[in-house]
């Protein structure tokens, strides 16, 4: 077994990416792979796409379903990066992935940067709006039985993002984002959920990333978007099908794989 080294993982998980074929976990290959070890990796696949010329749009939030982390036995949500080469049109191609799932998001929109020891109030007055939109995930790994290491080491499994256009903050008036609700449905059958179920909040959801982003000396730029954790159970992409999230609040976005 060679030694962990974040930089060769990172190019490990890049290959697996572009070749559609899943590595070993890095928590069966290496026994003292920890949280510091994860983002190391994360941060090493970061500097990688910089390097290919891809631009950050903004950040993900994962896990941050209590239930959803009670029930696997995890402590705490994760993040990972959201790049250009990300975003989608209103179709896409699924022979470019491995074995993607899409779950719907609300998604933050910054007006202003946010760093530091944040406060909710502070996410409030540097929002610029709100929208709903599609995340695919599509982990790095050979299946979806991985540890929340392994996720967080392939950047939460993000994969792709389809964002529905923004409302803005103003329009919103005292609309508490914890009461959003949202439908989403893949033609059959309809899932729904509210705002709450991302850390008690979306704004909370933000706030929490930004503090976790400033150990790392990072922050939301102005600009940016956070999509804030999944809503509902995702579905599998499947070839034909039609995606839609909707919010009476916010509208909606679609989404058509090939």
């Amino acid at each position: 077994m060679s030694p962990f080294a974040p930089d060769a993982l990172a190019e490990e998980l890049r290959t697996a990416e572009r070749n559609r074929r899943g590595v070993a976990l890095p928590t069966d290959r290496y026994p003292d792979f920890d949280w510091a070890s994860a983002r190391a990796t994360a941060r090493a696949r970061d500097d990688l796409r910089l390097a290919d010329g891809d631009r950050l749009v903004g950040y993900k939030l994962g896990w941050t379903s209590a239930a959803m982390r009670e029930a696997l036995g995890i402590g705490q949500p994760n993040w990972g990066t959201l790049w250009a080469s990300q975003v989608l049109g209103p179709t896409m191609r699924l022979d470019t992935m491995i074995h993607p799932k899409v779950e719907p998001e609300f998604v933050y929109v910054a007006a202003a940067p946010l760093s530091g020891d944040v406060t909710t109030g502070a996410v409030v007055d540097a929002c610029a709006g709100w929208a709903v939109g599609l995340e695919i995930v599509d982990p790095r790994f050979p299946s979806f039985d991985f540890r929340w290491l392994d996720n967080t080491a392939d950047n939460s499994s993000a994969a792709g993002i389809r964002t529905g256009r923004y409302l803005p903050a103003a329009r919103l008036g005292s609309t508490d984002p914890a009461r959003f609700e949202l439908t989403f449905t893949d033609g059959t059958e309809p899932r729904t959920g509210t705002g709450d179920r991302a850390m008690g909040s979306p704004v909370e959801a933000v706030a929490w990333l930004v503090r976790q982003l400033a150990t790392e000396g990072r922050h939301v730029d102005a600009g940016h978007i956070v999509y804030t954790g999944g809503i509902t159970a995702p579905f599998d992409l499947i070839a034909g099908f039609v995606y839609t999230a909707s919010s009476k609040q916010l509208g909606s976005t679609t989404l058509s794989p090939r």
